[in-house]
């Protein structure tokens, strides 16, 4: 079996093991040759480059003595294969922990960490999913899990302002009477007409959304939101409008924005980071800026305080002991939003070295 095969199946059973879908011998034997190497690797102080060349050299060399044992009935023993193969890719760093050239900031991928399960839950708390409060212009209102591509809540609402409100733990999908799709992220408020203007389409944003806006040339779509104005014609992009500092990332399309007398154009890939009448244009990072609308957690630099106040806001649990959290160690790497609280946090606790607890709907930072 080749290096090929083995980290094409190495990583089939790691993400295996990440989803939680192994049986407990497939766990145990993870966890076993994980650290039957732990007396022949190098040492982390020595070169990167060496330290990396002598760990393949030891892993394949007990790779090839697994080869070399057959079973009493003859069948080569497989699992423990991939399981050295797991090893040899996180060690390949293909799936690695590495270090970043500025000496005081060590950034650590999450796909390389095998998730404690020793963490101490009195209960557990499922992900987040549609929810959402909706407020028609007669002052109704409604909750509702509900959302699709086809759904038009305008339609059967009189004139006036519909507001969808998301809280903590939801969110939510919905179609603007123009065709324009948007996609809400949790803690988030969108504000718009039943029937838009002839001239103009208006809504406003508080927290994050991506929009999809149906293309009309006649008619700008415009997102109010802190002061500043974001117009586009047909166009995807998402908006994040938590803070004070708001940032929108463009996908395709092309986005003005309106800051006082201020106009500033965006064009595909780039970012804007919009504080009062400030405007930044970035490179943007569209894969971690709009992972939450593919249901993931998508770090990239992100410190241990940044990370825990996305998971918080998804969960909808408050943090406990949250000030002494390091911003020392940064984290980069995918979680899936799908998963349970304890699973998330089995995976940080693993990568940060640091203890997490769950009562109730709170998380102690141990």
């Amino acid at each position: 079996m080749n290096e090929d095969n083995l980290n094409k199946q190495a990583k089939k059973l790691l993400q295996k093991y990440l989803n939680g879908q192994c049986t407990p011998e497939e766990e145990q034997q993870v966890i076993e040759w994980f650290y039957s190497f732990g007396d022949e690797l190098p040492s982390a102080e020595e070169d990167s480059t060496d330290s990396l060349k002598r760990s393949k050299t030891v892993i394949l060399d007990q790779i090839q003595r697994e080869e070399d044992t057959l079973t009493s009935s003859g069948f080569f023993t497989w699992k423990r294969m991939l399981v050295a193969a797991v090893i040899l890719v996180v060690m390949g760093g293909l799936l690695g922990i590495y270090l970043k050239s500025n000496n005081t900031t060590q950034t650590v991928d999450l796909a390389a960490v095998i998730p404690d399960s020793s963490g101490q839950y009195k209960n557990d708390i499922m992900p987040g999913s549609s929810y959402a409060v909706i407020t028609y212009p007669n002052g109704k209102r409604k909750t509702t899990v509900d959302s699709g591509t086809d759904q038009n809540l305008s339609s059967s609402a009189e004139k006036g302002l519909l507001t969808i409100e998301v809280p903590k733990a939801g969110k939510y999908k919905l179609t603007l009477n123009d065709g324009t799709n948007v996609w809400l992220n949790s803690s988030s408020v969108l504000s718009y007409p039943t029937v838009f203007d002839s001239d103009q389409r208006i809504v406003k944003l508080s927290g994050e959304a991506y929009f999809d806006v149906a293309k009309d040339t006649d008619r700008p779509f415009r997102i109010e939101l802190n002061g500043s104005v974001i117009e586009v014609l047909g166009t995807s992009f998402n908006v994040n409008a938590y803070t004070d500092e708001i940032s929108t990332s463009l996908v395709e399309g092309k986005v003005k924005i309106i800051t006082g007398q201020k106009e500033t154009f965006l064009s595909p890939g780039n970012e804007a980071l919009i504080k009062g009448n400030d405007v930044a244009v970035a490179p943007a990072d569209i894969q971690k800026n709009t992972a939450w609308q593919r249901d993931e957690f998508y770090f990239d630099s992100d410190n241990l305080s940044e990370i825990i106040k996305e998971v918080a806001r998804w969960y909808d649990v408050e943090i406990v002991n949250a000030g002494s959290l390091t911003v020392n160690t940064t984290y980069k790497g995918a979680i899936s939003r799908e998963a349970k609280l304890s699973e998330v946090l089995n995976i940080l606790s693993s990568a940060t070295q640091r203890r997490f607890e769950i009562d109730g709907r709170k998380v102690i930072v141990k």
